[in-house]
């Protein structure tokens, strides 16, 4: 496997990020580990690019926790750990996936490479106040464009809710030195989170530690 990033951050995060360049058969193998490859054939996944994507982030959070791990999805698909503590958050996009677990405080992470679909879709989840300081930023507006979808969706694996209206529901405040503050405002629920961003090369990364 090529880990292309690999930190353990202040607030007690871990986070990796890597390319899958090995065969089904191959991350099969370097598994080891016959109920998780169960979990994954019970999805009837039907993309074998999609399956490997499930192997990776399995086996990447092995690594991390050095053990082996089982994972349950809920209702609404968010993973989480069987019979372990911690929380995660998965995501991934072509070959890279990026994965983070903390011991206590619930997590989400979103991976990102540019694209234009991004950007032909950005009046449904740019709201008036990002627009503003979009506007406002001497960065290019592909580049702040690209950085509030992945903070939204970060946001959105988080809180692992449906019913989450990008446009109305999240406001994405504008970032410094990677660093900025996110608000998530529905009905009678109202938080606000710490985010940061991680380049490398053409990827994005960005992830939060919830309470």
């Amino acid at each position: 496997m090529a880990l292309i990033y690999h930190t353990t951050g202040p607030l007690g995060q871990h986070i990796a990020v890597w390319s899958i360049s090995e065969t089904y058969d191959e991350l099969v193998l370097f598994l080891n580990n016959p109920s998780f490859l169960k979990e994954i054939q019970n999805l009837e996944l039907k993309s074998e690019l999609r399956i490997k994507q499930k192997l990776a982030a399995g086996l990447l959070l092995q690594q991390l926790l050095n053990k082996n791990i089982d994972l349950i999805y809920d209702d609404l698909g968010k993973p989480h750990l069987k019979n372990q503590t911690g929380h995660i958050s998965i995501s991934n996009t072509k070959e890279f996936v990026a994965v983070i677990y903390h011991p206590a405080n619930a997590v989400g992470i979103d991976i990102e490479i540019p694209s234009e679909r991004i950007i032909k879709i950005a009046p449904k989840f740019v709201n008036e106040h990002e627009q503003k300081w979009m506007n406002e930023r001497s960065t290019n507006s592909y580049q702040n464009t690209f950085i509030i979808w992945c903070v939204k969706e970060t946001v959105f694996k988080l809180i692992g809710g449906g019913g989450i209206d990008f446009k109305e529901h999240i406001i994405v405040h504008e970032p410094n030195d990677n660093f900025g503050d996110v608000q998530f405002l529905k009905q009678e629920q109202e938080s606000t989170y710490n985010y940061q961003l991680i380049t490398l090369d053409d990827l994005l990364v960005s992830y939060i530690v919830g309470n």
